[in-house]
């Protein structure tokens, strides 16, 4: 059966306390005893020490003498004999004690025998065999003996009040270690069982799911870094599920270009072989007619070549052989004969074609000035196509300061100029604003115009290249294209 990191916490401080509480108690009961008796004997020595303190001091007198012996006694709370060098009795711990009357309990016979600088502990035992008194004998080298009775009645229930306490303390500490021992389990485990289910939780891809706690250790680190874990994944998974969406998506739109390519190059194929037919079978007799055919076949020649070297552009995008040759230039200089070609061709289409008044200074940008404006031309051609309503086009620039532009530069410059591209008519829906970009696409929303809808996603390769901002949106009434390039003002 699985045991909860609650269980084995709480078992293990337990099992940690009673280990050490029972070990002091054994070591306390084995040997209190021996420690407590050398205390004793080292007390007894420091009396005899004192003793001999006393007689190398010359001028105290017997009253004193007796006086600072009476104290050490009672600090001690045992017996006190002091004999002269002749064994006369100098001081007795009792008023009445004389030599004569003292048993060998308390001096032994083999204790008057010590010669100067020994010293002794006898033991004396009752009827039972049992040591009921130590005596600590010691001759001072001045021939003073000093006997110190300690008795082990005192050592035993000074040792049994230690286990007593001992005891006591022992209860008390199991039950503040229980108490502390469940504080502690409780505080790691409950964190750890809400982890475990924010865990299972994500395995099972639910991210709502957080850690909310609030500690500063190690488990408040891991939860930090599973809700960043979380984070991520949430992030990555649905980003996944989105690219595959629009994989599949483009799967689709791609069997759709192969088709509408095809069809696009059968049919100015075809219009070329009738044509050339004809003029070879000599059915267009009338020059002015024979010169209408041919400009026909010319178009669809130009058509044919467009839409192969837009397919060439795809190709080296795709392939990573599409290169930018970029250098300083006046975009001015570039968008003022854009703007006379656009117009003349809105004329002959009947378009309302308006574009910002080109001022007299120059503003110089850092890009490939063929690829910029093969981007402009296909925003504008795109416009072209798409205008609806009173078919107004408007190509707008404007120069900004570098608070103003969507982006920080990131080169020298601190200026940039937005250049957008707005014609009116029908928006762009929103399930087709994401996929506006890619290789492949045509709205089928839009107007159904033809196209191989591949000048958006060449455009977009070009200015991501270039690394600048651009974008599309519904504003107005229809759709702007833009996009802004930083530079420099030069008047």
């Amino acid at each position: 059966m699985k045991k909860s990191i609650f269980t084995k916490t709480f078992v293990t401080i337990i099992i940690a306390v009673l280990i050490i509480l029972g070990a002091a108690y054994a070591v306390t009961s084995l040997f209190a005893n021996n420690i407590y008796y050398s205390s004793k004997i080292n007390q007894a020595k420091q009396v005899a020490d004192s003793v001999r303190d006393i007689f190398e001091e010359d001028d105290m007198s017997y009253t004193d003498f007796i006086y600072s012996v009476d104290e050490m006694v009672i600090q001690m709370g045992g017996r006190v004999i002091v004999l002269d060098k002749d064994n006369n009795m100098i001081y007795g711990s009792r008023s009445s004690t004389t030599l004569t009357n003292l048993n060998d309990s308390f001096v032994p016979t083999d204790a008057l025998d010590l010669k100067s600088g020994q010293n002794q502990v006898y033991e004396y035992k009752n009827s039972k065999g049992e040591v009921i008194q130590y005596t600590y004998a010691e001759r001072l080298e001045n021939g003073v003996l000093v006997m110190v009775g300690i008795q082990v009645k005192a050592i035993a229930d000074t040792v049994a009040i230690i286990k007593r306490v001992m005891m006591f303390v022992m209860i008390a500490s199991a039950i503040i270690a229980m108490d502390a021992a469940y504080i502690l389990s409780r505080n790691i485990s409950v964190p750890l069982r809400r982890l475990n289910y924010v865990a299972k939780e994500i395995g099972r891809l639910n991210f709502d799911v957080r850690y909310e706690g609030k500690r500063e250790d190690e488990i408040g680190d891991l939860g930090r870094t599973i809700n960043e874990l979380s984070e991520k994944l949430e992030k990555n998974i649905t980003g996944l599920q989105n690219e595959l969406e629009k994989e599949k998506n483009m799967d689709h739109l791609r069997r759709q270009f192969i088709a509408q390519a095809s069809h696009e190059m059968q049919t100015p194929i075809a219009i070329i072989n009738s044509y050339m037919e004809a003029i070879e079978d000599g059915i267009v007799e009338d020059e002015e007619e024979r010169e209408r055919y041919f400009s026909i076949i010319s178009d669809e020649t130009n058509k044919m070549s467009k839409m192969v070297k837009s397919m060439l552009d795809l190709s080296q995008i795709e392939s990573g052989t599409f290169t930018i040759d970029r250098e300083e230039f006046d975009i001015y200089g570039l968008l003022e004969p854009e703007c006379e070609k656009f117009g003349i061709l809105a004329d002959s289409q009947d378009l309302n074609f308006f574009h910002t008044e080109i001022p007299d200074n120059a503003f110089m940008i850092y890009g490939d000035e063929f690829r910029l404006e093969q981007v402009l031309t296909n925003f504008i051609s795109n416009a072209y196509k798409h205008a609806k309503g009173s078919r107004r086009i408007v190509l707008n620039f404007e120069e900004l300061s570098e608070e103003e532009m969507v982006e920080m530069p990131k080169n020298r410059y601190d200026q940039g100029i937005r250049i957008s591209v707005w014609n009116e008519g029908d928006p762009i829906s929103e399930e087709d604003l994401p996929y506006i970009w890619e290789s492949f696409y045509k709205a089928q929303t839009l107007t159904g115009q033809k196209g191989t809808g591949l000048g958006l996603s060449i455009s977009r390769s070009i200015l991501q290249l270039h690394d600048y901002m651009f974008g599309v949106s519904n504003v107005n009434g229809g759709v702007e294209f833009w996009f802004e390039a930083p530079g420099r003002h030069v008047k």
